[in-house]
């Protein structure tokens, strides 16, 4: 070991009170060592590894009794022997018979200050104690450590790093100057019977009796003198009159100085209506304040019962729309006309058999619950040969009503949106062509005498002479002059089988429209083989490839009431048209979409109640600001929707459990719904925007214009 090393391990013989003022990254790293060395055979210690701490100021607390406390800063790196030498020089007792104790546990020399314990402001705190023998009358005097070495106390001050300026906490040590001093007598009196004295009160305060200046100090003794008090004629200004020539006189006023003018003269009782001005201001105040507050208690119960009223009135208008949806469920069951209603009975039947798979599974075993899934595997097979026959029967009746619709809309002019929401129509020949032959179309389909009917073949065959580009025209053509030979040449004849194949031959004319020939993009049907135009396939909004035609499409859907679906879809598209935002996703999804969320996101039923009516369930907005999509939305009720839209912060009314449980709904929406955004862009750019909000509320009447 070097002789340099030697003289930084072996403590100094006398150490007096340092501290470190240099930068924290410039203070130098000490070993910690605690104890003599390390014995493998004495129990005194454990084998410690060599560590490195930075040196630096600490405050340590020297706790004498429990209301005598001294401190002092030293270097965290000084040992207990060192800081016995110091204190031992400034109590002027010998070190070797000082005791530093923490927690009552005796502190051995060797100890390092940094290796004991200190509190959350890196105090350390010690208990000093003196190992006399009996007889000796040594102590620590705080006579001594103050007065005689005049000795400074120090604290260490800890900054948060809040209130620095660089953000970093600091540890401040703060001297205490010790200001005590011997105050003088300067005056007093002592009583005779109790033997007190009394004190000049400058003897009681203030610092040392030269730094005072004397002039100022006009006070005596506060116990024996008696105030007194004397007028002065003092100088002061005031105002003057000075006489000049003759009768002028020249009047100097001063600031003070106020100027009494006469007013008009009031009678007594004038002066007292003056008086009793005031209380009749308050008593009009009073009155005025009095039907102020009249008026707003009527004006804010008046609020309140028409708030009742219109919350009565939804009330009364919800219960009706249910009973009305009630009855129109009912009579469609009873008389069902199109598809949809078909697909309720259909559901209907299916959830007839879970619930009677259900009971069988619950009420029979073995070969009886085999005969009872026999006797309802039959009883559903009449129930559906039963709605598939009604199913043809109205599809024959309605095969007429459905051509008119179609020629009907044929027949329309085209018409679009246009500046400042200016609805446009363009009539173009193909529709006047298509009027015109819907209205020849239902003349053939009438019931007219011999000689009328022979007129209006004869004006049909004429037409018939500019279509002759109708690749059916030769057939149609000979189907009238058959017609026509019978009718005149034959006395009685069947004309009946004529006539339908006339009508629908001329059905199809009125549909054909001469064209250039297309390449018409298509493909196969992976369910059918069947090569079809791309407008024939059904496009969904979570396809990622058109694959399946529209009939194989809706043969391979389970039965369910779309009729309710379509319903909440057309919920959301009218709120949304309410709101101006005609650019919504809500314009993009169909039907399947909505049954899809329902049943794979919100489970089909209310998030909030739970309720697992259909026809009450909506698809409302979860934030009101933003446009309606399938991860901005929530399953309510329809009384929960109307509530849901009155609160503006969402956080303050719902659980947080319940937002949660909201979100992790709409990562899944997202998550189902990725291709929603490329259709919505590809719906954008294609020009078929313009196409948004033309329904039946904002179409108009062409033959009223």
């Amino acid at each position: 070991m070097s002789e340099k090393e030697m003289e930084m391990e072996s403590p100094p013989s006398y150490v007096c009170n340092m501290q470190l003022t240099v930068d924290p990254s410039e203070k130098p790293k000490v070993r910690s060592i605690c104890g003599p060395d390390y014995d493998q055979r004495s129990t005194e210690s454990d084998p410690q590894d060599d560590f490195f701490v930075d040196v630096e100021n600490v405050t340590v607390k020297f706790y004498i009794t429990k209301t005598k406390v001294v401190a002092q800063v030293y270097p965290n790196c000084m040992t207990m022997a060192e800081v016995k030498q110091d204190i031992s020089r400034k109590f002027e007792v010998d070190p070797a018979i000082i005791l530093l104790k923490q927690d009552n546990q005796l502190l051995c020399d060797n100890t390092p200050i940094h290796s004991t314990n200190f509190d959350e402001f890196g105090i350390h705190e010690f208990q000093l104690e003196l190992n006399v023998p009996q007889g000796d009358n040594t102590k620590l005097s705080l006579h001594v450590y103050y007065d005689k070495h005049r000795l400074p106390d120090y604290l260490t001050v800890h900054i948060s790093g809040e209130d620095t300026e660089d953000g970093k906490p600091k540890n401040v040590v703060v001297e205490i100057e010790n200001a005590a001093i011997v105050k003088p007598f300067l005056c007093g009196y002592k009583d005779k019977h109790s033997n007190k004295e009394y004190l000049d009160a400058f003897t009681q305060t203030g610092p040392y009796l030269d730094k005072w200046k004397t002039r100022h100090y006009r006070s005596r003794d506060t116990q024996t003198w008696e105030q007194k008090e004397k007028t002065l004629n003092t100088a002061h200004e005031q105002s003057v009159q000075c006489f000049l020539d003759g009768i002028n006189v020249r009047y100097v006023s001063t600031a003070n100085d106020y100027v009494i003018v006469p007013g008009k003269y009031q009678t007594f009782a004038q002066k007292e209506r003056a008086e009793q001005k005031l209380e009749k201001i308050l008593l009009l105040q009073r009155n005025w304040r009095r039907w102020i507050l009249w008026k707003h208690i009527h004006m804010r119960a008046n609020e309140y019962r028409c708030l009742v009223k219109n919350r009565l009135d939804e009330e009364q208008q919800y219960e009706e729309c249910v009973e009305k949806r009630v009855e129109r469920t009912e009579q469609i069951k009873q008389f069902p006309r199109s598809n949809d209603d078909f697909d309720m009975l259909f559901a209907e039947i299916s959830r007839w058999k879970r619930s009677e798979l259900k009971r069988i599974a619950a009420n029979f075993e073995g070969p009886a619950r085999i005969a009872e899934v026999n006797i309802l595997l039959d009883k559903e097979i009449r129930l559906l040969n039963g709605v598939e026959r009604q199913r043809r029967l109205v599809s024959l009746a309605m095969e007429d009503f459905r051509k008119d619709q179609l020629l009907k809309e044929m027949g329309k002019p085209i018409e679009w949106i246009g500046y400042k929401d200016c609805k446009i129509h363009l009539d173009l020949l193909r529709t006047q062509r298509v009027r015109f032959l819907t209205e020849v179309y239902k003349d053939l389909r009438q019931t007219l005498d011999k000689e009328k009917r022979l007129e209006l073949l004869g004006r049909v065959m004429e037409l018939l002479l500019d279509e002759a580009c109708f690749p059916n025209f030769a057939e149609l053509f000979d189907l009238f002059d058959r017609e026509k030979n019978l009718l005149i040449y034959a006395k009685s004849c069947d004309v009946e089988i004529l006539r339908k194949r006339q009508n629908i031959l001329f059905f199809e004319l009125i549909k054909f429209q001469k064209r250039e020939h297309k390449n018409v993009p298509s493909r196969m049907c992976i369910v059918c083989k069947k090569v079809k135009p791309y407008s024939q396939f059904a496009i969904r909004t979570r396809q990622s490839h058109v694959d399946t035609c529209k009939h194989c499409y809706y043969l391979k859907l389970v039965a369910t009431e779309n009729t309710v679906y379509q319903s909440i879809l057309r919920c959301i598209q009218r709120d949304e048209r309410k709101r101006k935002c005609t650019t919504s996703f809500a314009f993009v999804m169909q039907q399947d979409d909505v049954r899809h969320m329902l049943d794979k996101i919100w489970h089909g039923h209310s998030a909030l109640s739970k309720s697992e009516n259909l026809s009450e369930l909506r698809l409302p907005r979860w934030n009101k600001s933003d446009d309606w999509s399938p991860w901005n939305c929530v399953c309510l009720t329809e009384r929960e929707t109307r509530d849901h839209y009155k609160i503006d912060n969402l956080e303050k009314v719902y659980d947080p459990k319940f937002i949660l449980y909201v979100g992790n709904c709409h990562m899944l929406a997202r998550n189902l719904f990725h291709t929603l955004a490329a259709v919505a862009t590809e719906f954008q750019e294609t020009g078929q925007w313009w196409k948004v909000g033309m329904n039946k509320q904002r179409s108009s009447n062409l033959n009223a214009v």
